[in-house]
């Protein structure tokens, strides 16, 4: 889906940023996250509170972080913003809290999926 449309469904507030990979020669940036189950609209008390999984960016034209280097451990998003940009594909700007200081992700895609990851337990 566009991530205009990811952003309208999902809410990242307050999920976890476990890991970053971006891979320059498929154009892809993947984002291994706790995502805040109950703070979805169509969240079901049965399921756990968190789900673990990875947000998937295809077809990245552009992407930036500042600072350039860091390390994530559980970095907890603080905002995520749908920005102008030129052509067909969005710009999203997802700002993260760092161990020494705030990230900031720039990613210009036309295409975000979310997969969640199963655990053993099933959950």
């Amino acid at each position: 889906m566009k991530p205009s449309e990811f952003i309208k469904m999902y809410t990242l507030f307050d999920s976890l940023v476990e890991d970053l990979k971006y891979n320059e020669v498929e154009k892809q940036l993947k984002l291994t996250l706790e995502l805040c189950q109950w703070k979805q609209s169509f969240y079901v008390e049965t399921e756990p509170e968190m789900q673990l999984g990875i947000l998937i960016f295809s077809d990245v034209t552009f992407y930036k972080t500042e600072p350039q280097l860091f390390n994530l451990d559980s970095s907890e998003i603080l905002e995520l913003d749908l920005l102008p940009c030129d052509g067909e594909d969005e710009c999203i700007k997802m700002v993260l809290n760092g161990l020494d200081d705030v990230i900031v992700l720039s990613i210009q895609s036309n295409e975000v999926e979310w997969k969640e990851i199963k655990t053993e337990d099933g959950q």
